[in-house]
């Protein structure tokens, strides 16, 4: 029995050479390529670095309540091939005092493998390098174990960052990964935008820290296109089990529509890296020139671990990219691409060559040393290179155009390729590519008042410990600020070269800032003739920007942020900035008070303070903006802006705008008015409580402005006068409208309360008694206002004269409606009674009228108002008389009240009132509004205008 198991396995490996390579020998060349990086990397790590490195697999072999990432005892665990030594164990402990490792069989494994991937123990790896970890997973695993698995690795990921390292943990299903089945695009994973590209760097640049070794490595490079069949072949041959490998497919070769979405990917990840993005990025152009017979770097390695040609130095990842990439350059003869590719990859690995030898960096440091000889490059270059981080603007300004550049024309070139190749422009899903384009958007787009900025992925910062600011204008007298580095006099201007120009101080402040020129530590010479700006107003606005926008950081952008429309982040706001609105006062002497404090209609000129607005945000795409509006259409114009960042249909309004100013003496009364007016508008107008046709009216220097939300966009109009005001609350309505009015709108007049009363589907009856004269104020059932003034003091006959108007008008209406049923039941008519609290404010108190029998009520007018030939005619009836405007024509007036006053006893000129009126269809066509009630009410008051002044032309005779 013996024997033949001998003799069984003698024949297998007899077989295994006859059939092609000997993979003992090439798994065993790949482990021990695995084994020497393993220990670069271990060389290369901090102390800190050293035990999470160490601990990660721990982590996930095991479930322990001390040690970090611990979600439950059933939580997925269990690594295949993994025992941790003893300095795994001792890091563990340091980590949780109390934990013993305990060796146990497991029935399976949930983790099949774990990677780091990266530039991690290659030449380009820098202490600022994170740790892309892989960890593939049983297929198998439902819905709640990937969960908790999910919570784990988030878990692991936090405690890292505690300890300083930025670790971001991949969750890899082999069998989907296989299929293209990518998570969802985040800051780190590519999402569907690589699939190919992703696997060939993988492939070439990951490590084993433990589990199950890929069945890519024993696929024969000349195998590759055959890859599914082969290792198919494989395991039905048993020369591999499935327990012992990790499959996620083969790299024959990348199809033409991979390129775009990762284009756009490397254009993003360019954004703060790069110098490591022009390499990746021209990788995949060259790449692309080879199409369709592509040479990739991932095969290129495994062939020459084949081909024993793998010495560690020769197979780095980032040395193989950089000389793919010259090759390719060389070839086209570009060499100032060539150029620009050595010198990011020079940053990129960071090894300052020019310095002295620093920690742990001696074979990339030599490695490095003598590409740098091969490329001849001279020892000032290298200083200028090694000084990256004192570079000055001008300086980081070029490199950025160049990078950018690169950048672009890769992408064309990439871009152009896709189309012309590709059966569809791109795989990647539309989920990610509108991410990935809102965020290119957000970082390359111009627009006016943007910040770009330039040191990312550069330098750390610009700073200037001087910093000079002048106010300027330019050919067409317009106002100019610009920032000069250093101390910089007038006299010094004609041969200095200025920073940036920009048209607002603040634009000029936010700009120096969010670049890192300008830093609380800055002394800053200010050079502003002709302008109020004083050195502690600007200093206030410098310490404004430290305050809401601590280290010039920007927003933290999370992937999620991309999936949602733009919405504000943070904001401030500054009113005045170099603008003393009292300036003109204060230069003769003079000291202006008044009781009218608001800051939009100051004092008895109604002068307007909030002479200038410039704001600052930022959006949750991580852009910074500024802009700046003057006067009161700017303040209009600041609120449509704003409003427009959170569309009300979002149901989120915009945050508070954060409002100061420093300019004079009521500064900050001004800010507080323009923050509370931002404040109500919002809460008005975002209010889905409130009717859908809701206007904010405000009051600003001598006019009025009417506010309202249509189309998701704020409105607004400006009314000169009190009385066009009253014209357009009037108006016809083709639904229900209400108006709110500004705290400080109107104030101790009756039009605010009458409107905070206004409801739908009612008539409402105000009024008010004044020394013999009655002032009502009607809304309609559409919230149109109706206002007559009658001289009488008997309010209550007044009223109830309305009521029996209103009630003839109802049967109207329903009639003109083709209504089955009267509207005005119940209490579809409201009558409320204005009055004045003992703190001189007006309130309404509803109550009904005492219905009784007057002199008035005793004459009863019925008015017909019709369309004939464009013409409008009007009828009135009294009694069996009937009076037509077409017959009588100028004498209609006078003929209807001598009837009137033929009945009556006296000849007293009390007024004369409409009982009932009927509109024609045509003239309710011609208003170009359905049927309302402010209809009768107009043609009412027109006809008994007309009757009344007959009346006293007659009764004076």
């Amino acid at each position: 029995m013996a024997d033949k198991t001998v003799m069984g396995k003698s024949t297998q490996r007899q077989r295994r050479r006859s059939d092609g390579p000997d993979f003992r020998v090439i798994k065993q060349r790949f482990i021990e390529l695995n084994r020497r990086r393993l220990q670069r990397i271990e060389q290369d790590l901090r102390p800190l670095q050293q035990s999470v490195f160490r601990l990660l697999p721990l982590l996930l072999h095991v479930n322990h309540p001390m040690l970090p990432g611990y979600v439950s005892r059933d939580a997925p665990t269990g690594v295949p091939d993994y025992s941790p030594d003893a300095a795994t164990l001792k890091a563990a402990r340091r980590v949780a005092r109390s934990f013993t490792y305990r060796k146990r069989a497991y029935r399976k494994f949930d983790i099949q493998a774990i990677f780091l991937m990266g530039s991690t123990g290659t030449i380009a790896y820098s202490e600022s390098s994170d740790f892309d970890i892989w960890v593939c997973h049983d297929p198998a695993l439902n819905a709640e174990q990937l969960q908790e698995l999910e919570q784990k690795v988030r878990g692991i990921e936090t405690w890292a960052a505690e300890m300083g390292v930025t670790a971001s943990l991949f969750l890899i299903d082999p069998e989907r990964f296989r299929r293209g089945e990518h998570a969802r695009l985040s800051r780190e994973s590519s999402g569907s935008a690589l699939h190919f590209l992703l696997l060939d760097e993988f492939y070439r640049t990951s490590v084993l820290l433990a589990g199950r070794f890929p069945v890519w490595w024993l696929v024969p490079p000349d195998k590759e296109g055959d890859y599914e069949a082969y290792t198919e072949n494989l395991r039905k041959k048993r020369f591999v089990y499935s327990r012992d490998h990790v499959d996620l497919g083969g790299l024959s070769t990348v199809p033409a529509e991979e390129f775009y979405g990762a284009t756009l990917w490397l254009l993003y990840k360019g954004i703060d890296s790069p110098y490591k993005s022009v390499l990746k990025i021209l990788l995949m152009e060259a790449y692309a020139a080879e199409y369709p017979r592509m040479r990739l770097l991932g095969n290129e390695f495994k062939q020459r671990v084949y081909d024993n040609d793998c010495e560690i130095d020769d197979v780095d990842p980032y040395l193989m990219m950089l000389k793919r990439v010259e090759a390719y350059l060389e070839a086209r003869g570009e060499t100032e691409r060539l150029e620009l590719v050595r010198r990011c990859f020079y940053l990129k690995v960071d090894v300052p060559l020019s310095e002295e030898e620093g920690h742990d960096e001696g074979w990339r440091r030599e490695l490095l040393g003598r590409l740098c000889a091969q490329w001849r490059w001279h020892p000032s270059r290298l200083h200028m290179l090694d000084t990256r981080e004192q570079w000055k603007l001008k300086r980081v300004r070029a490199e950025r155009q160049e990078l950018i550049g690169e950048l672009t024309r890769s992408y064309r070139f990439l871009s152009d390729f896709a189309r012309s190749h590709a059966g569809a422009l791109s795989l990647i899903k539309p989920t990610d590519l509108n991410v990935l384009g809102r965020k290119l958007y957000a970082t390359f787009e111009r627009k006016a008042g943007k910040i770009e900025i330039l040191f990312k992925g550069i330098t750390r910062d610009l700073f200037e410990e001087r910093l000079s600011i002048h106010r300027l204008k330019d050919e067409s007298g317009t106002e100019i600020w610009a920032a000069y580095g250093g101390l910089v006099k007038e006299e010094d201007l004609p041969v200095a070269e200025a920073l940036r120009r920009a048209h607002s101080v603040v634009e000029l402040i936010a700009w120096c800032y969010f670049n890192r020129i300008l830093s609380p530590n800055t002394v800053v010479a200010l050079y502003a003739e002709g302008s109020d700006l004083s050195d502690r107003e600007l200093r206030s606005v410098i310490e404004q920007f430290v305050r809401f926008f601590p280290d010039a950081r920007l927003y933290d952008a999370q992937t999620e942020d991309y999936h949602q429309p733009v919405r504000i982040a943070r904001v401030t706001t500054f009113i005045n900035v170099g603008l003393d609105p009292f300036a003109s006062y204060t230069r003769k002497g003079q000291h202006m008070t008044s009781s009218r404090t608001d800051a939009l209609k100051y004092g008895g000129l109604l002068e307007n303070l909030a002479l200038s607005i410039d704001q600052v945000i930022q959006s949750s795409w991580q852009e910074t903006l500024t802009s700046r509006y003057l006067g009161i259409k700017g303040l209009m114009e600041c609120l449509r802006e704003y409003i427009s960042w959170a569309p009300p249909s979002q149901g989120r309004p915009p945050p508070a705008i954060n409002a100061v100013s420093f300019s004079s003496l009521r500064s900050n009364s001004i800010a507080q008015r323009v923050e509370a007016v931002f404040s109500d508008v919002t809460e008005v107008l975002y209010d889905v409580s409130r009717p859908r046709n809701t206007v904010y009216i405000i009051a600003a220097e001598r006019s009025f402005y009417s506010l309202w939300i249509e189309r998701d966009a704020l409105h607004y109009i400006r009314i000169p006068t009190i009385e066009e005001l009253h014209s357009y609350l009037s108006r016809y309505r083709p639904e229900y409208f209400t108006a709110v009015f500004d705290r400080d709108c109107c104030a101790g007049e009756v039009l605010p309360v009458v409107y905070r009363h206004n409801r739908p589907n009612r008539v409402q009856y105000f009024y008010r008694v004044r020394r013999g004269t009655v002032e009502i104020f009607i809304l309609d059932e559409r919230g149109s206002l109706y206002q007559q003034s009658v001289q009488t003091e008997d309010y209550i006959c007044l009223a109830s004269h309305f009521q029996q108007f209103f009630e003839s008008v109802d049967k109207r209406m329903a009639f003109l409606n083709g209504a089955d049923r009267r509207r005005m039941e119940g209490e579809a008519l409201e009558i409320l009674r204005l009055e004045k609290n003992w703190e001189g404010e007006w309130f309404a108190e509803l109550n009904a009228p005492v219905a009784r029998k007057s002199r008035a009520q005793a004459v009863n007018l019925q008015a017909i108002v019709d369309l004939i030939d464009e013409r409008t005619i009007y009828t009135i009836y009294y009694g069996s008389e009937e009076f037509s405007s077409l017959t009588h024509g100028d004498d209609f007036y006078a003929a209807v009240v001598r009837a009137i006053l033929a009945e009556r006893g006296s000849r007293e000129p009390y007024p004369v009132y409409i009982t009932d009126l009927d509109l024609s269809p045509g003239i309710i066509k011609r208003s170009g509004s359905s049927v309302q009630t402010i209809h009768f009410l107009h043609y009412k008051n027109e006809i008994e205008t007309g009757l009344n002044r007959a009346l006293a032309v007659l009764s004076a005779a």
